[in-house]
């Protein structure tokens, strides 16, 4: 699933101010896509299933990680 830390930046007040898309749309075009590509885990082997599960979790919290770079730079350079 979509990590909650993303999803609640994507809920935050005039949040569509500061974006050049709906954030909320398509994360929530990307959560319908992992539900798929999680249905299709279920049937691989174990190996490749793990790495398809690792994968989404290592890209969730690359997400995370950009955007709180992404801020602090933000904070340090539009003060």
């Amino acid at each position: 699933m979509v990590n909650k830390a993303a999803t609640d930046l994507y809920k935050a007040p005039h949040i569509n101010e500061y974006a050049d898309l709906n954030l909320l749309d398509l994360s929530e075009y990307c959560a319908a896509l992992e539900e798929r590509v999680y249905a299709i885990a279920k049937v691989l082997p174990t190996g490749q299933r793990q790495i398809i599960e690792a994968y989404i979790s290592a890209r969730d919290d690359l997400e995370i990680e950009t955007v709180k770079t992404a801020l602090r730079w933000g904070k340090r350079h539009y003060k």
